[in-house]
């Protein structure tokens, strides 16, 4: 089991308020950081790797959601795959839902043989978003789980 180290710590601090944008606070941000310390002290958390030059994550953290919303039109899902696919992304989940003009689509990505890290693969896909007129937010599921359970 890794030895959990101040510079540990300091990037899950950083990597939750990404993740949290506009709605981190001292509180959330803390109760992210002791879950993931937690589950790292208890055997929990998967193994730790540094993959590249990048902060220190968990295999858990290869995988993404994303969630994109916006006035349905024809190409909104073929951009959005297009733009993954060419970050070598595996889309292992999807779920859309149309109501009336309205489009919704979840996807669970998998980005652990992405050719880029994470703040690009979220930098390209709200770039696609908006060039299809999409709201489109994107976390690590750990994220997006310890969000949702809060």
């Amino acid at each position: 089991m890794p030895e959990i180290t101040e510079e540990h710590i300091r990037s899950l601090t950083r990597e939750a308020i990404k993740q949290l944008q506009g709605s981190a606070t001292p509180e959330t941000v803390d109760k992210i950081v002791k879950s993931a310390v937690e589950r790292i002290n208890t055997g929990g958390e998967e193994k730790v790797t540094q993959k590249k030059d990048y902060p220190v994550v968990s295999e858990k953290n290869n995988r993404i959601i994303i969630t994109a919303f916006g006035k349905n039109r024809s190409g909104i899902l073929a951009g959005l795959t297009t733009t993954l696919a060419k970050y070598s992304c595996d889309i292992l989940d999807l779920s859309q839902k149309l109501l009336q003009e309205l489009f919704t689509v979840m996807l669970l990505v998998d980005i652990s043989k992405s050719t880029v890290d994470f703040e690009s693969i979220k930098t390209e896909m709200i770039k696609a978003g908006e060039e299809l007129d999409l709201k489109v937010i994107i976390q690590h599921e750990e994220i997006f789980n310890i969000m949702h359970r809060i």
